[in-house]
């Protein structure tokens, strides 16, 4: 050993250093390699592993459903045995049976749900939405949605302000899915904004997953998120809520620009006439997106005649507001088509090549 050491002491101290160098490059690389092939094997296990409990899940749960001779309480019992030993064999058998869930109805779907509680699975999934973590929590949503499996109200509520929009959503998606009436009553659970997507899932879910009878949305009209009271506006209309028209005209004026944008959207959509009103009377103390919505009502529900009317506040409006105008004029009078503005050049006022109807401008 002292031969060896003082043999590398006499080696010169550059060959000394690109030695300790190799020797960790080469350390390093039979590690990576080993932690590849270590994957390797795994993840080919893995699946071997999932391909054999796919196929035995398949038989099992045709079994289950379709055979009337098949013993169902002493076959759980063994296939729970034999297959449900791990983590990851009780989550290939979750998603096996949403797949079956997602394709059968009836009596069929029913039993489907039977043999998820059967398999001990409720429990499972129920200690992902307790302990997980906020992707695990979401999945349990997800599940227990997809299922209609109903579970206590104290484990959703708390999901439905936290903190990832994503836990959210499957929060309000499954109180929106097993609702028998009130599908968003959580709405008045909610600290949080709505996002965009929440709002899309939400209607979608009112359309498609909701069996009840649709709720008053101007129950929430004084909520004290904007997000919430614009989704609600955006419902009323959609579900042509007429009765609620008078609740709707006070947010014409409301401080929130998105709001009073989805309000002059629902109201045009119900065709309310006194809408019209409220333009000619508001247009010039509107921002430029609410007078390009002002100008597109006029020609959804409107008159040139409406039109005409602010034809003196053009005077004083940003080129992009007087092309709208003209677009809207066009609307009602296509011969206006090809008419070109006058404007101004150096304090001195062009003629137009044709006439225009724009006269304030």
């Amino acid at each position: 050993m002292n031969f060896y050491h003082r043999f590398f002491d006499e080696w010169p101290w550059l060959l000394r250093v690109n030695f300790v160098f190799s020797m960790f490059f080469l350390t390093t690389a039979i590690l990576l390699v080993s932690f590849i092939l270590f994957l390797r094997i795994n993840k080919n296990r893995k699946s071997k592993r999932k391909a054999e409990l796919e196929n035995a899940l398949l038989d099992f749960i045709n079994q289950y459903l379709f055979d009337e001779d098949f013993d169902k309480s002493g076959e759980v019992i063994k296939f729970k045995s034999a297959y449900l030993k791990t983590k990851f064999d009780l989550k290939i058998t979750i998603k096996q049976i949403l797949i079956f869930d997602e394709n059968l109805k009836g009596e069929s779907s029913a039993l489907i749900k039977e043999l998820f509680l059967d398999l001990g699975l409720f429990d499972f999934v129920l200690n992902d939405l307790k302990t997980g973590n906020w992707h695990q929590k979401a999945r349990a949503l997800f599940v227990f949605s997809q299922l209609s499996i109903a579970i206590p109200n104290h484990f959703i509520e708390p999901l439905l302000n936290a903190s990832r929009d994503e836990l959210r959503q499957q929060a309000l998606l499954y109180s929106l899915k097993l609702a028998d009436n009130n599908p968003l009553y959580f709405l008045g659970k909610i600290k949080k904004p709505l996002t965009m997507w929440q709002q899309i899932y939400i209607e979608n879910g009112l359309k498609y997953s909701y069996q009840g009878t649709m709720p008053d949305f101007s129950v929430w009209l004084d909520h004290s998120l904007d997000s919430v009271v614009i989704f609600c506006i955006k419902m009323i209309a959609e579900y042509n809520q007429f009765e609620n028209i008078p609740l709707l005209m006070p947010f014409l004026k409301n401080s929130n620009e998105e709001v009073r944008l989805e309000t002059i959207k629902s109201l045009c959509k119900m065709e309310h006439g006194e809408l019209l009103t409220h333009i000619t009377t508001s247009f010039s103390a509107e921002t430029q997106l609410i007078k390009k919505e002002m100008l597109e009502t006029i020609q959804s529900i409107g008159s040139y005649d409406n039109l005409e009317a602010l034809i003196p506040a053009m005077s004083k409006e940003k080129w992009n507001i007087k092309i709208e105008f003209h677009k809207a004029s066009c609307h009602f009078k296509p011969e206006l088509k090809y008419t070109v503005f006058s404007k101004k050049v150096g304090g001195i006022e062009e003629a137009p090549t044709t006439p225009t109807i724009a006269h304030g401008f």
